[in-house]
């Protein structure tokens, strides 16, 4: 058993260094607040100010919902496909981007955040019906919104979205894998993860000519004028704030889904799934390319079988699979995704003309 000074000694180092990590944290988000005004314009929301975009022209409103923890940069790309021809509006949900975060005790899982989007829908004041684009846990939230408000949507694409089938990868690879206790594992390191000194020691690499996985991912998938707002925004309280709740939210997504799920008859929709054997170098290859040959096969088949059960759920559907494209298609492909987003626009004004 060590001495007590020493115990003493070390418990005094530790929240010595904890406060010095959150004084530095603090600084730092001020200073990148100065540097990084928001583009857009708040709405409050619940007590809470929320960061809303919105530019283009020409309906109907695409309303870009991004995956989960995502502060939507990575969409860049697809919003100048889009824009000026057509109307495009995103939000930043509560701790990402420039959004106030929620309080620590709010659950925040998809069903949440599907109420919480049609309070902010109707507090920018943007007329519907929509064209909502959900990626990855975004594609929960546009279900569940599309569910409980389906005449103020015209049309919704999922990309590369899990769905209430993903027991179907438990059965496959097992709950451990698959299982909710995954993302409490997460959350607890999000929780744990003193952002001041992950801060510090990202800025010393740099420094030091060295490139760190997180400065990697933001040039991959940011413009490099982006690069530095990119790396701000990721490294706020909020964002870690965020990762915890929306984390500890995907626990009860599986029932939520099989509990709503709901077919929406004639309603365009278009499934966008990721390649089955992502090219190299796309955004998170390695997450893919590093399973052995036998794992690879099977994930492919049941991932294949969750994305045709959601095309299953209109009468007018169409399933693309990219061609290159890891899970962040928007970065890897955001052409593909623009073309289904525009040819939808159209299939929508003819419609509405008839």
């Amino acid at each position: 058993m060590p001495p007590r000074w020493l115990t003493a000694a070390a418990v005094t180092t530790a929240a010595a260094a904890g406060i010095a990590s959150a004084a530095y944290q603090a600084f730092s988000e001020r200073a990148d607040s100065r540097r990084f005004p928001p583009p857009g314009r708040f709405v409050t929301v619940r007590g809470r100010r929320l960061h809303v975009q919105a530019e283009g022209e020409g309906g109907p409103t695409i309303v870009i919902l991004p995956g989960m923890t995502d502060n939507g940069l990575g969409w860049v790309n697809v919003r100048r496909g889009l824009v000026p021809g057509q109307r495009v509006w995103q939000y930043d949900r509560a701790g990402l981007g420039w959004s106030q975060p929620a309080p620590w005790w709010e659950w925040r899982g998809a069903t949440a955040l599907a109420d919480e989007l049609h309070e902010v829908l109707e507090a920018s004041g943007e007329p519907g019906p929509y064209l909502i684009v959900g990626h990855s846990m975004g594609g929960e939230i546009a279900r569940f919104y599309a569910a409980r408000h389906r005449d103020q949507v015209a049309g919704m694409v999922l990309v590369d979205a899990p769905s209430e089938r993903m027991t179907w990868m438990a059965e496959e690879f097992g709950r451990r894998q698959y299982g909710p206790l995954r993302h409490w594992q997460k959350a607890l390191t999000y929780a744990l993860t003193p952002y001041g000194l992950v801060r510090a020691r990202l800025r010393l690499a740099i420094r030091r000519g060295q490139e760190p996985d997180l400065l990697r991912r933001m040039r991959h998938q940011l413009p490099a004028e982006m690069v530095e707002l990119g790396l701000a925004l990721e490294l706020t309280s909020g964002q870690r704030r965020a990762e915890v709740q929306e984390d500890l939210g995907r626990t009860g997504a599986v029932t939520a889904l099989e509990a709503e799920r709901t077919h929406f008859g004639s309603m365009p929709l278009t499934v966008i799934s990721k390649a089955p054997y992502p090219a190299p170098g796309t955004y998170y290859y390695e997450y893919f390319a590093n399973r052995p040959p036998d794992v690879a096969e099977r994930y492919n088949r049941v991932w294949a079988r969750i994305q045709a059960d959601l095309a299953s759920l209109s009468n007018d559907s169409t399933l693309i699979v990219a061609e290159r494209a890891a899970h962040n298609i928007q970065v890897d492909e955001p052409e593909l995704i623009v073309k289904a987003v525009t040819d939808m626009c159209h299939k929508i004004r003819d419609h509405q003309r008839l």
